[in-house]
């Protein structure tokens, strides 16, 4: 079942992994949005780099919905980068300016549980 919807997923959790695009060109809103807060002119170039770099692995993960053959490559890549996010904000799961990260780490934990599974099941066959 998995196999035959995975397009659709991919699709799904590309999209919203391409939505801190807004973060890179509107940083002080998107991180608002989320009750985070950047102090400096560094904490903020890396914020704004960030809001890029997620988009680039939302637009991949589109890509590989519309392209089978690169979708192998493609997941296990998002999911190294998803369950690093995931790690990083479970270490600091109690520090309170971070809480807005929460939903940031369900969704991606549910994105590495998911690209697992396809990914372990693509290798049996």
């Amino acid at each position: 079942m998995l196999d035959r919807h995975f397009g659709k997923i991919l699709y799904l959790t590309g999209a919203v992994t391409f939505t801190p695009l807004l973060q890179f060109f509107l940083p002080n809103l998107n991180l608002g949005l989320s009750g985070l807060v950047v102090g400096d002119e560094v904490g903020m170039l890396f914020a704004r780099h960030w809001g890029l770099l997620a988009a680039c692995f939302g637009a991949l993960l589109i890509t590989a919905a519309a392209r089978p053959t690169l979708r192998k490559p493609i997941v296990l890549a998002a999911l190294v980068e998803k369950l690093g996010l995931v790690g990083l904000i479970l270490m600091a799961w109690s520090t309170p300016a971070l809480a807005g990260l929460h939903l940031t780490a369900v969704f991606d934990g549910a994105c590495v549980i998911l690209y697992a599974a396809y990914l372990l099941r693509s290798s049996e066959t």
